[in-house]
């Protein structure tokens, strides 16, 4: 969901234009998840103790017909040996395996082995299987031809074989929508679902997390299923499981992040209603959590506060919650998290006047002015806009520090970025407008070059709405010469 921020001279969206916003985000959120599909997927790599092949560019025609004989002969031990050889070459395929995978017997002779009863030969096979799902789309696609007996496999009773099938299968998930449709068909998502409510095992749980979150990512036709399969009680029942596990509860956080984003209001409902959400803040309440495991728990939240009035106002009454978001945006030591609890921010702020005064006297008013003239311009943006918010939704322009925050908002004015220019503009119509006895327009003369900038912006953009703003403020900043 993106952050929510109160718009201020533009008239109050329609539902449609809410929705038609919603729409477009989302949409944008699919191509950028298709952009992004190998992010979802883990290749297994081997040690280099235990690998003894070549490397990519070593790799030659002749070598691949040995290869393909290995896989094909009788004799068992050379056939595990092939497969082993083979898993390793799959890291980073050469163009003829590539073509043997693609268009060659590779598949079927996987498939054999699947079906067969050695299991050192299938924990192989499915360690090929893994890392030709991880690779290019059309090796992926041969890979879902596997897909059913790899389902069966995760229920398996040996530890081993049921997280590499497991794997496999989040490999696959992350493919896109018709492989996660195949998937669901195959009965995967049931499978993983009962994994991850009743493994014991470390291991297992951060993989069938792993594969759990690929398949609840979206479009999905079977979204709304995972609910069904009460996939936020059995997440919220493993995060008291394993609460002292930093990398079970940083994957349990990942199935939150995927079950809250762009969910619906009986969706977010939901998963607040599990506890999980409670239960990853108070996880994340502890100063010695790593950044790893902070990122998805901030995301789960930050698209928890994008949803209503209501689900925002969960968290923000929550004190820890508030503590984690401070804590967050003070941090100097990972610039991811600090742009992660802004978004958070930003979305807090654009719901009540209640939950801004919540924020406000939490002491976000002086980290957020530190950032806004200290950091990067895409932190800085963050930021502003959780300022703009304070301003218009808790009506606390006087309550800022204007005078220090003046000449950053001019200098949004200056810059080449549509919305932080029209944040810019947005922050000297609040000063011209709230601020008593015209210290707002004082304030603007004592900046050297705001007023040229602002003349400069009213002719160069091509916003018709801004240009008509920008001009009324210059005439306001004009009214009175006494200046």
């Amino acid at each position: 969901m993106p952050p929510r921020f109160k718009e201020l001279y533009k008239p109050r969206p329609t539902n449609s234009d809410v929705r038609h916003r919603r729409l477009l985000h989302e949409s944008q959120l699919r191509q950028l998840q298709r952009e992004q599909l190998f992010m979802g997927k883990r290749l297994r790599l081997r040690t280099p103790q235990e690998s003894e092949t070549e490397s990519e560019y070593e790799f030659t025609p002749s070598t691949i017909s040995a290869l393909v004989a290995g896989l094909q002969s009788t004799e068992r031990d050379e056939r595990v040996a092939a497969l082993a050889n083979l898993s390793t070459r799959l890291e980073q395929p050469s163009h003829e395996l590539r073509a043997y995978v693609e268009s060659g017997s590779c598949m079927d002779v996987i498939s054999k082995v699947l079906a067969a009863s050695d299991a050192e030969a299938t924990l192989q096979a499915l360690w090929c299987l893994t890392n030709i799902a991880g690779g290019e789309p059309r090796m992926a696609e041969r890979a879902l031809e596997a897909a059913p007996a790899v389902v069966s496999l995760a229920e398996s009773q040996s530890v081993d074989l049921q997280n590499q099938a497991i794997w496999a299968l989040g490999n696959m998930a992350a493919e896109g929508e018709c492989a996660r449709n195949q998937l669901y068909a195959n009965g995967a998502v049931d499978a993983i679902v009962n994994v991850v409510k009743s493994t014991q095992d470390s291991g297992v749980l951060q993989t069938a997390c792993f594969a759990l979150s690929n398949l609840a990512r979206k479009p999905s036709s079977f979204f709304a299923n995972l609910f069904d399969l009460c996939v936020p009680q059995v997440v919220a029942q493993q995060l008291r499981e394993f609460e002292s596990d930093a990398e079970c509860v940083a994957e349990l956080a990942w199935v939150c992040v995927y079950l809250s984003a762009s969910s619906s209001e009986a969706q977010i409902d939901a998963l607040l209603a599990s506890g999980a959400v409670g239960l990853l803040v108070e996880f994340a309440a502890k100063s010695s959590v790593g950044s790893a495991t902070l990122i998805p728990i901030i995301r789960t939240l930050g698209n928890v506060a994008a949803g209503t009035d209501a689900q925002t106002h969960a968290l923000a009454s929550n004190a820890q919650f508030v503590t984690l978001l401070v804590r967050s945006i003070e941090s100097t030591s990972s610039r991811a998290v600090e742009k992660e609890a802004l978004w958070v921010l930003s979305s807090v702020t654009a719901g009540t006047a209640d939950d801004v005064d919540i924020m406000v006297r939490a002491g976000v008013v002086s980290d957020l002015a530190r950032i806004v003239g200290t950091q990067n311009f895409d932190i800085r943006k963050e930021a502003a806009r959780s300022l703009l918010n304070i301003a218009i939704v808790g009506h606390r322009t006087q309550d800022l520090p204007n005078r220090e925050l003046a000449p950053h908002f001019v200098d949004f004015v200056a810059c080449q970025d549509e919305e932080l220019v029209r944040m810019g503009v947005q922050f000297v119509a609040l000063l011209f407008e709230h601020l008593p006895n015209r210290q707002g327009q004082k304030i603007l003369s004592q900046i050297v070059g705001a007023i040229d900038v602002l003349e400069n912006l009213v002719a160069v953009t091509s916003d018709d709405e801004t240009r008509s703003l920008v001009s009324a403020l210059i005439d306001d900043y004009y009214a009175d010469l006494s200046l």
